[in-house]
């Protein structure tokens, strides 16, 4: 882990060679350029030949000795919304970068980061990005009618890097479980009609699973819900390049408030779900049943990469909306309201239609 020399924070600006104009990352041409004479710098996009840290060596460590290879920012979090943001050095006000409300400086503390070890660069347009909402927006059916004219107003959207752990393992799992095996039983009953039913026999298994988990992401920020945070998916890390802060011109960065050692605990929990899923497809059968399971992992690795988000909001009957576009892919994940009439008349079809085929079928 190398020492960065200059805080990762809020927009970070640099100088175009050409006019000492500032310059920012064009996601359109993928070039540093000048907002000014409009001259373009060619940035190194070539994916890097990723190098993994050592979890076992690094966890081990106490915060001391990672101090002298970390880099120091100050942070405050927003009371509306409970985001974190990172100022620059001799900030003297700021607003929240997620929803906008003046932050209260004298409550912001100093504290020390793990270096972003790659990035993905923004390759999704800010000028894409209202129409890739409304369309998203638009194929939710709870959506409220008047909404889904097209109308609704978002505030001003905001390039954000946001920080994520990625994890990978070699696991070994025993375990112990039942196999299901389903036979048919033919019966008759009380009117000498033949009856068949069907019968699972099981029986006892043991074995062992061994598999390799490559980049399992977590979030390594709180700055935004979880739910929000978790949907953030199918990003093509293949194309990540080595950190350098002219990919951060422009944009915002938050910085993680997750640690490492915290983060292996959700990653764990997403490789636990492939084991179990291998597990029961090595059980084999027609059913499974899974007792007791040991995971054992080893070559546990990991590293922070910074992925980019373009981050916008709506109001809509007083309540604050957020939303996320995926400034790779364009996904959309976020909130929006729900009509209460639709939601009730689907229950009620779905009342009726029930009750209708117990009377067909009853």
């Amino acid at each position: 882990m190398n020492e960065i020399k200059q805080p990762v924070t809020d927009v970070l600006q640099t100088k175009c060679r050409g006019c000492g104009g500032m310059t920012e990352f064009s996601p359109k041409d993928q070039t540093l350029k000048c907002v000014y004479c409009g001259s373009s710098t060619v940035l190194d996009l070539t994916p890097a030949k990723v190098k993994e840290n050592d979890f076992g060596y690094w966890a081990a460590r106490s915060d001391e000795d990672l101090a002298s290879e970390s880099i120091e920012a100050t942070e405050v979090r927003c009371k509306q919304c409970g985001a974190v943001t990172t100022l620059p050095p001799e900030r003297a006000s700021s607003n929240c970068a997620f929803c906008g409300t003046p932050l209260i400086l004298n409550e912001a503390v100093i504290n020390r980061f793990w270096q972003p070890n790659y990035i993905l660069p923004f390759k999704v347009d800010k000028r894409e990005c209202g129409g890739i909402f409304q369309k998203w927006l638009g194929k939710k059916w709870f959506l409220p009618s008047q909404l889904k004219k097209g109308n609704v107003q978002t505030e001003r959207f905001k390039g954000i890097y946001m920080p994520f752990w990625t994890y990978d393992a070699d696991t070994s799992t025993n375990y112990r479980g039942e196999r299901g095996i389903n036979r048919t039983v033919t019966s008759r009953n009380a009117k000498g009609e033949e009856v068949k039913r069907t019968v699972t026999d099981w029986y006892n298994v043991s074995g062992r699973v061994n598999l390799h988990f490559d980049d399992i992401v977590v979030p390594a920020s709180d700055s935004l819900p979880p739910k929000i945070m978790n949907r953030l998916t199918n990003w093509d890390q293949m194309n990540c390049v080595p950190y350098r802060q002219e990919f951060l011109a422009g944009f915002m960065t938050n910085i993680y408030n997750i640690d490492f050692r915290d983060g292996v605990h959700v990653a764990k929990e997403k490789m636990e779900q492939v084991i179990e899923d291998n597990i029961k497809s090595d059980i084999g059968g027609d059913k499974q049943r899974i007792r007791s399971k040991d995971v054992f992992y080893q070559n546990l690795m990991f590293k922070l990469l910074l992925l980019p988000i373009w981050v916008s909001a709506f109001r809509y009957n007083g309540k604050l909306y957020q939303f996320v576009v995926n400034g790779r892919t364009g996904q959309v994940t976020g909130e929006y309201p729900k009509d209460t009439m639709k939601i009730i008349m689907l229950v009620a079809a779905i009342i009726t239609l029930i009750a209708a085929l117990m009377l067909i079928f009853g």
